[in-house]
Order: structure tokens, then C-alpha cells, then sequence
């Protein structure tokens, strides 16, 4: 069976298999090995088949409510990571309702945060041919009391680096932002274009992907040929091409191919519409389930396929307020919300903003994503001025003991 795609629209599933991706050390000429298995426990690949189901929830009407034209991509595994860490804030129904938002009712905080921890810690090194880095942090507010446990949790489980931010530093948006062009190699480098007045704090998750291709294309074998944006609208692009056994199943109303990166453990699938079939058409029927079956009809069924791909660059940037509000998280953005696991003073998510970049080419496919979680509270306290100008006491300690080390009074700091 041969199998001749000519024309692929490109904007359907690169960004969704962010999730799938991981380092590149060694020469990439080097043969590429097998895949290596990832082993997960019951309950992590329970809170992973969440985080699909969560993807395709997400990008459904995404995809339905954008124009044809427009280039599409988001990371499903930045968006649940940066919205994991933040469930470590979330008490009461607003943790409840994260939770239904996520997919992850019946599943415990230290079960999701193990998971994130298990992809993190695993997921980067399992190819050498293949580059992922992630990277989390959280940046508070310098007169926002943030608990220590959440802190911790953060750091524990997410790796997570906790920074300093002052609102009032008209540097801020560049320190934040230069974080992010450093953890996606510049691919994303204004990701803030400012800060409210009334931040408390941002969590951050930023990821990148590099990955080669295990079958390259061949540059000389690329040429412009025609790309049907509609089918009375072609316009010359740069197609590539190239021959080889891949695995390829016909569905209903489109095709599916997959092209790995490197040993195998990573890979594009490419969803191919039938003529008359839109992306729309395809992604209104897309369920977490449905791409379980597909996955399954594609594993092992290996063709010699005649393959021809367009490359392409572009970014993708999205405020995803109201889409997390309508699949159920909207009491996290008013001031109802409940992040009492993160600071005794109230806040509340005044936006998640979510922006991606994707390039491929003959070599493979180079990606990065970045999640903020923005934090407000317009009621913030204000700074409290203490003078010690008086005679005072003072006492040393031991925190965790509780044992007083040193004591004392200052009547007159002059006196030595």
C-alpha cells in the first residue's frame, strides 16, 4: 500500500504534541537506538489520560471559533503544568473546580503533583537526539506573604525557582521576560507586555523542544509547490519531500501519519482532512478517547509512504481566561477565589496568557511554550514602616525548636 499525501494543513496538531516531547547530546548523525519505555504507576497515566482529555477540551473550540486562515498552537503540558502548580494554592470549590477543569476529580494533589514530577524528571533525557527542557517558577510580589509550604511544593515537585518581584521596578516586565527568552533559547521574548498594579503573584512554566527528524528530508528535494488554503486559494510554498516506511491509517474522512524524531520515543502525527473536510470538521468529533483509537489503529501499521510537507514557522498567543472559564474554573478568576493554601491575604487569577513558536524544517522541529499565571489582589497591604529609633529587645532563635539562643535590649546603639 502506498500512501501519497501532497498537502498537509499545517496548523492542526503540532502544538498539541508538546506533550510528547523530550535531548539532544550526542552527534545527530549518530544511528538512532528504539524507543525507551517510560514506565508509569496506575494512577500517573490516570492523571496524563486527564491532561489529554483536558487538551482536546481546550483546543476543540479554539480551533471551531478561529478563522481557517489562522496558524494555531498550543501546549497542552505547559498549560496543565503551570495550572498544576497553581491547584497547590487552591482550597475549597475553587480547588474543586480547578480539579473539574483539569479532568483530575478523583485525583489526590500528591498524585498529580508526582505525576508532573515523574514527566519533568524523565521525560528530558529518554532521547539523546532530542532536546526538552522545562522550566518552572514563580515570581512574588515583594510585599506578598506567600506560605512556605507552597512554596516548597513548588519546588519540591515542579523544581521550581521562587523570585523576587517588585511591581513598582520599571525593569520588572524585562526581568520576567528575559526569563523566558533564557528557557526558550529567544524563541518567546516578550511574553509580558506589563504587570498590574495590583500583582501579587506569576507562575511560570516554560518549555522547549528541539528534535531531528529519525528520517530527514532531503533540502534538495524541496521546492514550491501549491498549498490549498481553501480549495480555490492555492499559494506556492516550500514542500518537502521524502520516501520511507512510516506508520499510516486511513480514517474516517482523513489520514493519519507519523513522523519520528530520533530513536522513536517522540514523534509528530500529522491528521490529514479528506478534500471537503476542514480541520473544524475533525477536531468537532475529536475526543481524548477517539485519539486513543486512532493511536491504536497507527502503532505498527508501517507503509512505504510517498510524503510531501510544507515547512513552517510561526507563534501563537492567547489569553486563556475565558476559554478555562467556560470548561468550569471561573470562580478562580473573582475575588471569591480561594488560594488560601498559597497566602492568607486574598487573590485571585486575573490571567493565564499562553504563547507559543513552532518551526519545522528538513532537520526536525524546533518548538517552545510558555504559561503565566497572573495573580492580583486590589487590596494588597501596604508596606508597614517600622523605625527601631527607641530602646529595644531583640532575641535569637532556633525556628524550628524553638530554642532562644541569645536575648537582649539596645538602650543605646552608640555604646560598643
Amino acid at each position: 500500500m502506498k500512501i501519497n499525501i501532497k498537502y498537509f494543513l499545517a496548523a492542526t496538531l503540532p502544538g498539541i504534541l508538546l506533550i510528547t516531547l523530550g535531548c539532544e547530546k550526542n552527534n545527530p548523525d549518530d544511528q538512532p537506538g528504539d524507543p525507551v519505555d517510560i514506565f508509569t504507576e496506575v494512577y500517573q497515566k490516570e492523571v496524563i489520560d486527564s491532561a489529554n482529555r483536558f487538551a482536546f477540551d481546550l483546543f476543540r473550540p479554539i480551533i471551531t471559533e478561529s478563522k481557517g486562515s489562522e496558524n494555531i498552537m498550543i501546549s497542552p503540558f505547559s498549560i496543565t503544568s503551570a495550572l498544576s502548580m497553581t491547584l497547590n494554592g487552591a482550597a475549597g470549590e475553587t480547588c474543586e473546580a480547578m480539579k473539574k477543569t483539569l479532568r483530575l476529580e478523583n485525583k489526590t494533589l500528591r498524585e498529580i503533583n508526582e505525576t508532573y514530577l515523574k514527566l519533568m524528571t524523565e521525560m528530558v533525557p529518554v532521547d539523546e537526539r532530542v532536546i526538552l527542557e522545562i522550566a518552572n517558577s514563580v515570581w512574588i510580589e515583594k510585599k506578598f506573604p506567600v506560605k512556605q509550604t507552597f512554596k516548597s511544593a513548588l519546588r519540591e515537585y515542579y523544581m521550581a525557582e521562587a523570585r523576587e518581584i517588585d511591581i513598582n521596578n520599571p525593569d520588572a516586565v524585562n526581568i520576567v521576560n528575559d526569563w523566558i527568552a533564557e528557557k526558550t533559547h529567544d524563541k518567546i521574548t516578550e511574553m509580558l507586555d506589563g504587570l498590574d498594579p495590583a500583582l501579587t503573584m506569576l507562575l511560570v512554566n516554560a518549555i522547549y523542544f528541539n528534535g531531528k527528524w529519525r528520517y530527514r528530508f532531503d533540502e534538495n528535494d524541496t521546492g514550491d509547490e501549491p498549498f490549498y488554503i481553501t480549495p480555490a486559494s492555492p499559494k506556492d510554498v516550500p514542500m518537502m519531500h521524502q520516501k520511507e516506511n512510516l506508520d499510516v491509517t486511513s480514517i474516517d474522512n482523513a489520514t493519519l501519519v507519523e513522523l519520528p524524531y530520533g530513536q522513536g520515543n517522540y514523534s509528530m502525527v500529522l491528521l490529514l482532512p479528506d478534500e471537503n473536510i476542514t480541520t473544524a470538521d475533525l477536531v468537532d468529533i475529536l475526543t481524548a478517547e477517539l485519539w486513543l483509537e486512532w493511536m491504536d489503529r497507527l502503532n505498527g501499521n508501517t507503509h512505504e509512504v510517498d510524503l510531501s510537507l510544507p515547512r513552517f514557522k510561526y507563534k501563537y498567543k492567547r489569553i486563556l481566561n475565558s476559554d478555562l472559564y467556560n470548561m468550569g474554573m471561573g470562580i478562580a478568576f473573582t475575588d471569591q477565589a480561594d488560594f488560601s493554601n498559597i497566602s492568607d491575604v486574598p487573590s485571585w487569577i486575573n490571567r493565564v496568557i499562553h504563547e507559543s513558536f513552532i518551526e519545522t524544517n528538513e532537520e526536525g522541529t524546533e518548538a517552545a511554550a510558555v504559561t503565566v499565571v497572573e495573580f492580583i489582589n486590589t487590596s494588597v497591604p501596604e508596606t508597614i514602616t517600622v523605625n527601631v529609633n527607641r530602646p529595644f529587645l531583640y532575641f535569637i532563635r532556633e525556628i524550628s525548636t524553638g530554642t532562644i539562643l541569645f536575648m537582649g535590649r539596645v538602650s543605646d546603639p552608640t555604646v560598643n
